[in-house]
């Protein structure tokens, strides 16, 4: 005898695809505004939620095949068609709009890597870029039918409850039995759940951040020239100690232990983030600036904000570009003393094949043969072809990006 009932296994994954379905519906209603952090988050988990739909959805169907099921419900063949035309379009959608949105990603412009909830990679399609059109207008043509489909699906489940008297809930509803009224309710709560989660997954932080969010451009320093990059002054200035005898020019080897970071601006919110390979030569006395010289080559492949996808982004052509140049080069000109134990370092700064002017300004320490650097500077990514195409606007990510570093040095024996 058939059963009268869908499998525990085919009722766990029906009621997972509809409320991920729900939640995807309403989540892809977010997709839209100015490129900012909360939307790379949301496009991130879109992606991750529509795999997770495609995997649901390929094992449900391995079940329907090898699972005894109960027989459909009696009625006119026109409902019978109907349900079954709604059922495999369903199936389709959980599977074409999914694959279709994996297009799209592949066959981008900007090619942002995909790692679903942050953990597992998910690797780009080897399709043609001339498929990114035609994906776009197939994904989003599938949502708007998951839409009408969600609405025939429900409208012929409850005509046959109640209309017909048939127990259609009781046969896919967990605990439904002689309890289909609860259980229809339910039912549409969970599906109401999807869908407000989906819309309360992100909220809108943009509308809620501080104008303090929004950076400042210095005043430029003199004498300013046309080319020159303006740069922020030091924080945290420490007070001046007097050099008691004149310092030997020397070499000078970093400890372990510095920082060097970045904080750019993504719709006046910061990202702020950290290289963690860089490394300097250091030829350097107080008493003998004309000779001293500084020189900071930047592994910009490793660049990190906390976020992967993200910084696998950094690495990418649209910004970086680390694969045709893997270092970012500072190379000083001439070190000024301002004032106190306050010094700038004028130079040039290599930045994916471009060079141009740039000024490190830092306070410095010397302690014996240990000495104490901190330190800012502000670039401008627009100059250096960081971020292309619509990368390059600069209402969204600002141009200028702050530079901070510190560490400790030792004097190296003569």
């Amino acid at each position: 005898m058939p059963p009268t009932r869908y499998s525990y296994a085919a009722i766990t994954l029906h009621w997972l695809i509809a409320l991920a379905l729900a939640f995807q519906i309403s989540l892809g209603w977010a997709l839209e505004g100015p490129n900012s952090p909360e939307l790379f988050e949301r496009y991130q988990l879109h992606k991750s939620v529509g795999v997770t739909i495609l995997v649901l959805t390929l094992i449900r169907l391995a079940i329907r095949f090898t699972v005894p099921r109960p027989v459909p419900s009696e009625g006119p063949a026109w409902a019978r068609t109907l349900a079954n035309i709604v059922h495999w379009l369903f199936y389709a959608v959980m599977i074409i709009g999914p694959l279709a949105g994996w297009v799209i990603v592949s066959t981008s412009k900007i090619q942002v890597p995909t790692l679903l909830y942050g953990v597992i990679p998910l690797p780009h399609l080897p399709v043609s870029r001339a498929l990114h059109d035609p994906a776009e207008v197939i994904h989003e043509s599938m949502a708007w039918l998951a839409v009408g489909l969600f609405v025939l699906h429900i409208a012929g489940a409850l005509r046959h409850q109640w209309l017909l008297g048939k127990p259609e809930l009781q046969r896919m509803i967990p605990f439904a039995r002689g309890r289909a009224i609860p259980a229809a309710i339910g039912a549409l709560l969970l599906i109401l759940a999807g869908l407000t989660a989906g819309k309360m997954a992100f909220p809108d932080r943009a509308r809620t951040a501080a104008p303090a969010a929004v950076p400042v451009t210095p005043a430029p320093v003199a004498p300013p020239t046309p080319a020159e990059i303006v740069q922020a002054p030091a924080e945290n200035v420490q007070e001046a100690v007097p050099v008691a005898e004149a310092q030997p020019l020397a070499d000078w080897t970093i400890a372990q232990g510095g920082r060097l970071g970045f904080t750019a601006r993504w719709n006046g919110e910061a990202i702020n983030g950290t290289f963690g390979r860089w490394r300097a030569s250091i030829r350097f006395s107080p008493d003998m600036l004309d000779k001293s010289n500084i020189r900071v080559t930047v592994d910009l492949a490793s660049a990190g904000t906390g976020d992967g996808q993200r910084d696998d982004a950094l690495k990418g052509s649209d910004f970086f570009n680390t694969e045709a140049h893997p270092g970012a080069v500072f190379t000083s000109r001439d070190i000024r003393h301002r004032d106190g134990d306050r010094y700038e370092a004028r130079g040039t700064l290599d930045l994916r094949g471009i060079s141009k002017p740039a000024t490190l300004r830092f306070t410095l320490r010397i302690d014996g043969d240990k000495a104490s650097v901190s330190g800012t500077s502000r670039i401008d990514r627009t100059a250096f072809g960081v971020g292309q195409g619509e990368w390059a606007d600069t209402e969204a990510i600002a141009a200028g990006v702050d530079i901070a570093f510190s560490f400790t040095a030792t004097r190296n024996a003569e």
